[in-house]
């Protein structure tokens, strides 16, 4: 994808919520991005699988 010349709405913290992002399109943005996901629980996780 070409991203010259298009305005975007990059993903924010606490901000990019559905409505936000909706009204970013309805006021001209091209793209728009979800929130950013800040979870330490994923980042820790271990990976487990069960033997067969």
């Amino acid at each position: 994808m070409d991203y010259s010349n298009r305005i975007l709405c990059g993903p924010m913290v606490r901000i990019s919520s559905l409505p936000f992002r909706l009204l970013a399109l309805e006021y001209g943005a091209d793209i728009v991005f979800s929130e950013e996901l800040i979870d330490y629980r994923l980042m820790q996780c271990v990976r487990v699988e069960n033997s067969i």
